[in-house]
């Protein structure tokens, strides 16, 4: 009999940005990525998912993240999770690297990262978008640094 599934995986920790978990292999419920952000990076869009939740765990560094109204900036630790429907994003305003772990509940969001990593995506299966990128709204420009006080 052949796994299909990738259960578990040991990616290099070099890269800038992992997808650790498909929907398929988690039977749609959850998809996972890990992204690094250099110093002063601002992150995607504000914009808010229609079918899912994302939530953020801050690994290593300083992350700004905005979730609704709520704006915070911390180091590793720091959750979050921004309901379907509810505006958010993230930067790294900080002097230093960060790293952080991003949960979509259900899955199916990753794959937006795997069509980024991928070298040739339409021969790789990835050309169609998926239906939770499809739900997704973009309602603004990237967050804005905090002004200096």
């Amino acid at each position: 009999m052949t796994q299909t599934r990738r259960v578990i995986q040991v990616p290099g920790v070099e890269e800038a940005m992992r997808v650790l978990l498909r929907a398929e292999d988690s039977d749609g419920s959850l998809g996972a990525v890990e992204m690094w952000m250099g110093p002063g990076e601002a992150g995607p869009p504000l914009h808010r998912h229609g079918l899912h939740a994302e939530s953020f765990y801050v690994l290593e560094g300083e992350m700004t993240l905005r979730v609704g109204d709520a704006r915070v900036a911390d180091g590793p630790g720091l959750w979050a999770t921004a309901p379907a429907g509810v505006p958010h994003t993230l930067a790294n305003f900080s002097s230093g690297p960060a790293r952080v772990l991003c949960l979509f509940s259900p899955g199916g969001f990753e794959r937006r990262f795997q069509r980024m990593l991928a070298s040739d995506p339409e021969r790789e299966g990835l050309a169609e978008l998926a239906e939770a990128e499809r739900e997704t709204e973009l309602l603004g420009p990237p967050m804005e640094p905090p002004s200096p006080s």
